[in-house]
C-alpha cells in the first residue's frame, strides 16, 4: 500500500502548500498582521488548524531570505526552550547563554540578515504546566524584546479558552491584545474545498462529490463544536485505507463514494478503531521487541499519563511518567521510553517527552 496522502495527526508544513486549502483569507490576514506589529496573537478553538495556518499558510507567504522562523514549544520550561531554539539556529554553533536574549537575537539577526520570527505554538502550555515564576520570566523576556530595536517578531498561538489566563501578561505587556487574529471553524463550503482539494492532490477520485462530501461532513460533525480538522484528516485517512483494502491495486486507483462513507461509519467508530489499532501495534512491539509477556494495557496507561484533565498533552520526563503510573503494573522506565518512542513514530504524540 502506498503512503496515505492525508496529514493524519500532523500539522501542515511549508512543503504541503499543494494540499493546503480553505484558509486563504486568514493567511492574508495573518501576513498583514505580522507586518503591522511585532507581537501577534493567533487563537481559536482546538482543531481549527492554527498551527497549519502559521506553518503552511504564513510560511508560504515568505521566501527563505525574507524571514527566519524559530518554532518554540514549552517543553519543560518556555524560556529554556527559547534559549535552545536561538542556540540551535546560530551559525557559529550553540550560542552561549551569556548575554540577554536581546543580545543573542541581535547576533542571530546578524548571522542571517533576516528578521527572526519567534513562533510560540501551543502557548497555553505555559498556563497548563508552568508556574507563576516561569510565566513572569517569559513576560519580562517579551517586554525586553518589544522595547528593543532587534529585528524580531513574536507570534503566540494558543487555544482560545486560555485567553482568560492572560490578564497578568497584559499588565506586563499592554500591547498584548492590540494585534490578534481569531481562527474560526471552517464553514461547509471551505470544508468541502479541503476535502476536494486534498483528495485531488492525493489522486483520489470522488464520485458524486456533492453527496459524498455531504455524507463525510455529517459523519464527523460535532453538534456543539462543528468539524475538527484533525478528526477530518483521520477520517479521510480511514476512508483511504478502506478503499485500498477493498480495491487493492486497481488500475482505477482509489475512489471515494457514498457507499464507502456509509461503510466506514461515524467519527466515533473511526476514532475508536484508530486508537485501538495503534495501541495493538505498540503492544505487539512490546511483546516481540521488549519481550514483555503480558503487554496488554501498558501503552494505554502510558498514554493516559500524558493527558491533562483539560485534554491537552502533558510534558513529562520518563521518571515522572513512571511515578504517575499505577504501581501494581510494574511499568519501568525502559518500557515507558519504548512506548513514548512508538507514540512518536506512529504520530500519536509529538516529540515532547524527554528521557
Amino acid at each position: 500500500m502506498s503512503r496515505s496522502p492525508f496529514k493524519y495527526l500532523d500539522a501542515y508544513q511549508k512543503e504541503d502548500a499543494a494540499s493546503f486549502f480553505g484558509r486563504e483569507r486568514e493567511t492574508a490576514q495573518l501576513y498583514n498582521a505580522v507586518h503591522a506589529s511585532n507581537l501577534v496573537m493567533v487563537y481559536g478553538a482546538s482543531g481549527t488548524g492554527k498551527s497549519s495556518l502559521v506553518n503552511c499558510g504564513l510560511g508560504n507567504q515568505f521566501v527563505d531570505s525574507d524571514w527566519l522562523p524559530l518554532f518554540v514549544r514549552r517543553g519543560t520550561n518556555l524560556k529554556a526552550s527559547l534559549d535552545r531554539a536561538i542556540a540551535g539556529a546560530a551559525k557559529s554553533g550553540p550560542a552561549s547563554d551569556e548575554g540577554s536574549v536581546v543580545e543573542r537575537l541581535r547576533a542571530l539577526y546578524l548571522d542571517y540578515y533576516r528578521p527572526v520570527y519567534l513562533i510560540f505554538d501551543q502557548f497555553e502550555e505555559l498556563y497548563i504546566l508552568g508556574d507563576a515564576n516561569e510565566q513572569r520570566a517569559f513576560y519580562d523576556t517579551v517586554r525586553q524584546l518589544l522595547g528593543s530595536n532587534v529585528g524580531c517578531k513574536l507570534l503566540l498561538v494558543l487555544r482560545e479558552e486560555y485567553i482568560a489566563y492572560l490578564s497578568e501578561f497584559e499588565k506586563a505587556v499592554p500591547p498584548l491584545f492590540d494585534n490578534r487574529l481569531r481562527i474560526e471553524q471552517l464553514n461547509d463550503l471551505n470544508l468541502s474545498r479541503v476535502i476536494m482539494g486534498t483528495t485531488s492532490a492525493g489522486r483520489i477520485r470522488v464520485v458524486d462529490p456533492r453527496n459524498t462530501v455531504s455524507a463525510i461532513l455529517e459523519n464527523i460533525r460535532d453538534r456543539r463544536t462543528g468539524v475538527d480538522l484533525v478528526n477530518l484528516q483521520i477520517y479521510l485517512d480511514r476512508l483511504w485505507r478502506e478503499a485500498n483494502a477493498t480495491t487493492g491495486t486497481s488500475r482505477d486507483g482509489v475512489t471515494f463514494d457514498r457507499a464507502l462513507v456509509d461503510k466506514v461509519g461515524t467519527l466515533g467508530t473511526v476514532l475508536r478503531d484508530f486508537l485501538t489499532d495503534q495501541l495493538d501495534v505498540i503492544e505487539e512491539s512490546l511483546k516481540t521487541e521488549m519481550r514483555v509477556a503480558k503487554p496488554e494495557g501498558i501503552p494505554l496507561e502510558v498514554l493516559f499519563s500524558l493527558v491533562t484533565e483539560e485534554g491537552t498533552k502533558r510534558n513529562l520526563d520518563v521518571a515522572s511518567i513512571v511515578e504517575a503510573l499505577p504501581a501494581d503494573r510494574g511499568i519501568g522506565a525502559e518500557l515507558v521510553q519504548f512506548c513514548v518512542q512508538e507514540f512518536q513514530r506512529l504520530r500519536l504524540l509529538r516529540p515532547l517527552v524527554v528521557g
